[in-house]
Formats: C-alpha cells, sequence, structure tokens
C-alpha cells in the first residue's frame, strides 16, 4: 500500500486513490472550494468531474506496451481556477456619458405676414403738374397765358361753382354742410395753404375762421398782413368726417382745383401750414421740422413750411420756432416784420 504523500498515478481504470474514486475527490474538492467563499453555477460540480477526467493511455497495435501517461490527480489550484473561471462575469462598467456640449438656443423664425388683400391706396401725381418734388419744380406760372385780372376772376369763380357741384369722394360729399373754396384777392402777395376745412369752416364756408383761424390772423398781422391781403385756401374743399387728416386718394381727387386755383390767383409767395399741404403739394415725406429749414419752391414760386395753427394751440411751446419761420420768410420776401410779437 502507497504511503498518503506518493505520487504514483492512479490507475487506468479510473480506481480509488487514497480510498475515494475520482468524482468523489472532485465532489471533495469542490466542497472546499465551496467552504473557501468559491461560488458556481447550477451543474458546475458535474461539469468539472467530466473536465477532470484523466485520460487513458491505450497501447498501440503491433507495438511494446506503453508506459500510461501520468494522470495527476486533480489539483486544488487547477480546480480552484476551474472553478473561478465558472463565476458569473462581473457586470461591465458602463464607460461615463459623453460630455454634450450645450447648442446655442435656435431663434423661432419669425412667420411671414400674410400680404394685405388689397394694397393701401398710393397718391400718384397726376399728369402735366400740380404736384412736384423739391428738385422738379415744373413749370413756372409766369409761362402761363397771360390773362387780365377780370378773366382770371371770371374763371376763379367758375372753378367755384366745380367745387360746389364736386361729388368725387362720396364720404366726404355724404358729410359735408358745403364745400370751402377759399379766399383773397388775385395776384396777392402771400399765399396761405391749410390742411382741410374743421367744422366751423363747413357751416361757413370759409377756410380759417375757427380758433385756429384766429391764431392765423395774429401771425399775419405780426408779419404785417392783413387777412384780406392774403389769400387762403385748403388741401381739400370738403370737411372729412370726425375732422380727421385727408386720405391720399382724396387729396389726388382735390388737387386739380388747388393746382387751378393757384394758376389763377399767382401769388408772389406760399406759406405751407402743416405736414398734410407740404406732403400733397410738394409731394414730400418729410416731416415739416426738417423742410422749415428748407428754400422749397413750387412752379417757381417761393415755398417756407412752418406748423399749423391747430397745432400751435396743442403744443404751445412750437410757437417760437413759427415765429422763427415766419421771419424766414419775411426775409425771402424781402419784408421786415413791423414789431416783434
Amino acid at each position: 500500500m502507497a504511503p498518503e504523500n506518493s505520487t504514483e498515478n492512479p490507475p487506468e481504470n479510473g480506481g480509488t486513490s487514497q480510498g475515494l474514486t475520482l468524482p468523489e475527490q472532485v465532489a471533495l474538492h469542490v466542497e472546499l472550494l465551496r467552504l473557501a467563499g468559491v461560488r458556481f453555477l447550477p451543474g458546475d460540480p458535474a461539469r468539472l468531474s467530466t473536465m477532470a477526467a484523466p485520460p487513458v493511455n491505450r497501447p498501440s497495435p503491433g507495438g511494446p506496451p506503453q508506459r500510461p501517461l501520468e494522470a495527476s490527480a486533480p489539483a486544488t489550484g487547477r480546480l480552484a481556477d476551474m472553478a473561478r473561471s465558472q463565476q458569473p462575469a462581473a457586470p461591465p462598467i458602463d464607460p461615463p456619458p459623453p460630455i454634450v456640449q450645450p447648442k446655442p438656443p435656435v431663434r423661432p423664425v419669425p412667420a411671414a405676414r400674410p400680404a394685405p388683400a388689397t394694397p393701401p391706396p398710393v397718391f400718384t401725381p397726376p399728369k402735366g403738374g400740380g404736384l412736384f418734388t423739391l428738385e422738379q419744380v415744373g413749370a413756372p406760372l409766369d409761362s402761363l397765358p397771360v390773362l387780365d385780372s377780370a378773366t382770371r376772376l371770371e374763371m376763379l369763380e367758375q372753378l367755384r361753382g366745380e367745387v360746389a357741384a364736386c361729388k368725387r369722394c362720396a364720404p366726404l360729399v355724404s358729410e359735408r354742410t358745403q364745400t370751402v373754396f377759399g379766399v383773397g384777392p388775385l395776384d396777392a402777395e402771400l399765399c396761405v395753404v391749410g390742411e382741410a376745412p374743421g367744422a366751423n369752416e363747413d357751416k361757413l364756408g370759409e377756410p380759417f375762421v375757427g380758433e385756429a383761424g384766429q391764431l392765423l390772423n395774429k401771425m399775419l398781422g405780426a408779419c404785417g398782413f392783413e387777412r384780406s391781403q392774403v389769400f387762403i385756401c385748403n388741401i381739400l374743399r370738403c370737411r372729412p368726417p370726425g375732422n380727421r387728416q385727408p386720405l391720399p386718394d382724396e387729396a389726388l381727387a382735390c388737387n386739380p382745383f388747388l393746382v387751378r386755383t393757384l394758376e389763377l390767383v399767382r401769388p408772389k409767395f406760399l406759406c405751407l401750414m402743416g405736414a398734410t399741404p407740404t406732403r400733397y403739394l410738394l409731394d414730400q415725406s418729410t416731416g415739416v421740422g426738417v423742410l422749415r429749414k428748407r428754400d422749397l419752391a413750387w412752379r417757381g414760386i417761393p415755398v417756407q413750411a412752418t406748423y399749423h395753427p391747430a397745432y400751435l394751440l396743442r403744443y404751445p411751446d412750437k410757437k417760437r420756432d413759427a415765429w422763427e419761420d415766419l421771419l424766414r420768410m419775411l426775409d425771402r420776401m424781402g419784408r421786415t416784420p413791423p414789431k416783434a410779437p
């Protein structure tokens, strides 16, 4: 009987070693590993016993019997490695999430506004004169046919009748009491052009007779003019509803009457009061605050732009600017005011 520490190989036929069969040895090693804390998956012992079965060397035919290969007893280290290889793999460590750079905020693109169904009316100067830019003054009035005062006065009265019968602007015709043509002498040294008749003008048929008209009389007197010496008219001959500003199509419809009036009166100087006269007589969209400082002209007639008397009543601090405009006008006319206001 071999000693306990003998290294002699176990018999080929799977005989006992130290009194234990090979499966019993495997089971013993497994139990020892289990006690040592090694975990096994189900079915591991049977698999280990199969893997640990020693190979058997069979004699090759026709040759001398060979020495059986040494079948070393399953070592504890090898079984431990095999058992350790059967342990469940540790869960993979997830890589850290990638650093995502914040994207700049996307500004929403505003939706395109739908085009209006009908475009607003565009104020277009009539062919043959009437409205001129500052660079295109037009034919001077002195190129008109030579007419005596009586003929021109008669033609002016005929034009007044045409204005009274005008029905070009239905909204204005339905609201007006009467048309407001204009007053003043022929060949006036100064012609004042305002915006449109108000309630008082609509009742009396004469321009600038309300509170704004009283201020206009004072402004003319400060310049050395009597009201009767000045021809006074408006862009429109009818009162707009609610005293609103004239519309472009209304100014276009009434423009021939204004042009014909100025051709017959033939003033020496024009004073345009407010943004409406400069817009529709000079065809300029620039505000009065800029135009008042420029040397303007219409068909050869010098023009001075200033604020409307109604505007000065609402903003009294602009009266000093208006007086500067009048002084500038008098200087261009070669006149001197009789006294300071």
